[in-house]
């Protein structure tokens, strides 16, 4: 396995704009990066439980993962576009839930169905780590490495809401039609 190809995939899918990296840039600006905490861990935490079954599945069914994976593919784009119209709702229909903070279980659940990530681990796992590596030291070295690097760039895009939680809250109504453009493009790209 070449390091290199590896860490490029890695890290390129993980900081491109996702619905998990959409939704966490989402809560910081609404909440700031300590006030979104509670949903981003648990964004983080299906992330991690989603990489360590994605890891069982893939090894125990490898090859049954072409099969099975058109389904997911559907699943997750009508997800998507479901996400799409929520994050792009008017002020006057959001107001009411404006705060109301997201739970620890909204984000772990929310992670653990999302077809980028399932679809992101099950090519981590089938293209980079198990044609080359069989051990079981190998085979969860290289996930902890994809489950940091993907935390890396979840907190990246959560820093990025709360940073410019000011600038964003003055273009709410364009920033809300952004997100909700880069999650249909998601969902059309991932149903491709």
């Amino acid at each position: 396995m070449s390091m290199l190809a590896f860490l490029s995939y890695v890290i390129i899918t993980s900081i491109t704009p996702g619905p998990s990296n959409i939704l966490m840039m989402n809560e910081a600006r609404r909440f700031g990066f300590t006030g979104a905490w509670q949903f981003n861990s648990g964004i983080m935490t299906g992330f991690a439980v989603l990489g360590v079954v994605s890891a069982l599945f893939t090894a125990g069914l490898y090859n049954w993962i072409p099969i099975v994976e058109p389904y997911f593919k559907l699943a997750g784009a009508v997800y998507l576009l479901y996400l799409a119209w929520q994050v792009s709702l008017s002020n006057k229909q959001k107001k009411d839930t404006e705060e109301v903070h997201s739970s620890f279980l909204s984000g772990f659940i929310f992670q653990v169905i999302n077809i980028k990530s399932i679809l992101f681990f099950l090519t981590v796992m089938s293209a980079f780590i198990l044609p080359f590596h069989h051990s079981l030291f190998s085979i969860v070295f290289y996930l902890m490495i994809t489950i940091f690097l993907g935390w890396l760039a979840l907190l990246v895009w959560s820093a990025f809401g709360s940073i410019l939680k000011t600038f964003l809250a003055k273009h709410d109504r364009a920033f809300r039609m952004i997100m909700g453009g880069l999650l249909i493009y998601s969902a059309v790209s991932i149903s491709l």
